[in-house]
């Protein structure tokens, strides 16, 4: 069983961007239209959960930087 390696942030995007054209186009047949759009959704997943963690370190920094400001003072 091979795995899929897991895509950056923006590589994720690019190639969802990707299935929404083909998509969009309906040129694709049924059964690959329904491959392309689990794969969009699983996509959609990834890209949700990279910028959640994303948005948690950002304010764990904001909030640290704050409270460090404030006991400097």
């Amino acid at each position: 069983m091979s795995e899929k390696k897991e895509l950056s942030f923006e590589e994720a995007l690019k190639r969802l961007e990707e299935i929404v054209k083909s998509l969009e186009q309906g040129n694709a047949a049924l059964d690959d239209s329904l491959k392309l759009f689990e794969e969009g959704v699983s996509l959609v997943k990834q890209c949700e959960n990279k910028l959640k963690n994303v948005e948690e370190k950002a304010t764990k920094i904001i909030e640290n930087g704050v409270e460090k400001d404030y006991n400097q003072k």
